[in-house]
């Protein structure tokens, strides 16, 4: 199921589309006057959209599928999983390939942290507003049910304040209290959230270790070879939605 979110409120039924939102549904989507897709508002309320020149007629529904659509392409209707990740800045681009492919897999959010061995110690106003772009981007084409956030930067010891639920962090142990992901999932409770915890490409420290060992984080290894700091935490996602839906 394709998705097309709006991006300003509407009060009414109709939604005027600006150059950008036109060029998307016409040229990307390749959909035509007539054509009816599912949008989303800020607020999660979901729409039947149908597509005229230059706007959309919305009617509310209760659920995506609700929906009439034209275009046949599946999502998961199920419970996803809660998945907080908290992505510790890498270098370049590879924040954006993280941010697409986590909100793409469904990622209920997205935090970016400062850690100790980032090398980029902070995101841009460019760097925020083109993954913003690439967020939308990814929840439009694989209708993702993700609500869509404010990109932000926090500090390692911020983020674990805020870490809801069961804390995985992917990395060894300096207690020597490793485990494999499995094993730390084992007992978890249905719809408990795990927030999960991926280093940049220098890892963690000790320090940072030591704090989230005293804040109860488990420190889990993927049964698998050693990946890149972009490519664990997708894979990881993967593997708790496998583990636990």
């Amino acid at each position: 199921m394709r998705l097309f979110l709006l991006k300003n409120r509407t009060d009414g039924a109709l939604y005027p589309l600006n150059k950008k939102e036109a060029n998307f549904l016409f040229n990307v989507l390749r959909l035509s006057p007539g054509d009816e897709i599912t949008a989303r508002d800020a607020d999660n309320n979901y729409y039947s959209a149908l597509l005229a020149e230059g706007f959309l007629s919305l009617t509310p529904c209760q659920r995506p599928e609700d929906s009439s659509l034209t275009d046949s392409l599946s999502a998961y209707r199920k419970v996803l999983p809660v998945i907080h990740l908290y992505q510790c800045i890498c270098k370049g681009k590879k924040n954006e390939s993280i941010a697409r492919m986590a909100y793409e897999a469904g990622v209920s959010s997205l935090h970016f942290v400062r850690s100790r061995f980032c090398q980029e110690k902070a995101l841009s106003e460019h760097d925020i507003e083109r993954i913003s772009l690439v967020i939308q981007d990814a929840v439009q084409q694989s209708g993702s049910q993700s609500p869509v956030k404010d990109i932000r930067s926090i500090s390692f010891p911020q983020a674990l304040e805020e870490a809801e639920g069961r804390i995985i962090i992917l990395h060894q142990s300096s207690r020597e209290t490793t485990r494999l992901l499995p094993e730390a999932l084992s007992s978890a409770e249905p719809g408990e959230a795990i927030s999960l915890f991926v280093g940049s490409e220098g890892g963690f420290s000790e320090e940072e270790c030591i704090q989230a060992e005293d804040r109860g984080a488990l420190f889990c290894l993927l049964p698998t070879n050693i990946l890149r700091a972009e490519t664990a935490g997708i894979y990881a996602i993967g593997a708790i939605q496998c583990l636990l839906a």
